[in-house]
């Protein structure tokens, strides 16, 4: 076999043989936080990280603003990485970046992260309580003092439509169901739970406090 003709079989043997790292997975691929400037920081979201073979390989992670917090700096896969938001800041909307690593391939994932601060306590979101007898389960869109969402209620089970208006800190909710309308009304007792007492045909002034979930 002529000099080159090894080379040419050494080469195509190496790129024959070569393993390739699994793929490397961080999900969701953004984040986006919303809350009151100067209020209590928003509840904590969270990333997996992981690669497909399930295998204990390291991660690192770091922010480029300093309003991010994170759970953890570094570890091994699968994990769930908690990651929080400041609300020390002016009411305004603020945008950086995460970046997951995995030292042992050079692979970074990059997570854009906004937070967006208003001068009140927002309302828009999921919202769940249980107390009383009675639980409530809410998703909620807000705008110019307008509520509007789905959601449900029980017992018994079912399905709501949402109506209503929101002063801060003051609710007052519509909850439509197919046979049946309940009122809810609610003050907020922090950002991220309202106290609520609900009447309607199978509730009479029963209370339970709702949290932001």
């Amino acid at each position: 076999m002529s000099w080159g003709a090894l080379v040419l079989a050494v080469s195509a043997c190496r790129e024959f043989t070569e393993v390739k790292a699994p793929p490397f997975l961080v999900s969701p691929g953004a984040l986006a936080f919303t809350a009151r400037a100067g209020g209590q920081h928003p509840p904590l979201q969270f990333l997996s990280i992981s690669q497909t073979d399930g295998q204990p390989v390291r991660w690192s992670a770091s922010s480029d603003v300093l309003w991010t917090g994170l759970s953890s700096r570094g570890d091994t896969m699968p994990y769930f990485l908690g990651v929080g938001a400041g609300t020390e800041l002016t009411a305004g909307a603020y945008s950086g970046t995460l970046a997951v690593a995995r030292p042992s391939t050079g692979d970074v994932r990059l997570v854009p992260i906004t937070l967006t601060l208003l001068s009140t306590t927002p309302l828009a979101g999921r919202w769940a309580g249980l107390g009383d007898s009675v639980s409530v389960t809410l998703t909620l869109a807000e705008s110019g003092g307008q509520v509007s969402g789905v959601g449900s209620l029980g017992p018994p089970e079912r399905s709501v439509q949402v109506t209503g208006t929101y002063a801060y800190p003051t609710v007052s909710l519509r909850l439509a169901a197919r046979n049946d309308t309940t009122t809810l009304t609610g003050t907020f007792v922090d950002d991220n739970s309202i106290a609520a007492t609900l009447n309607g045909p199978s509730l009479v002034n029963a209370t339970t406090t709702i949290y932001r979930q």
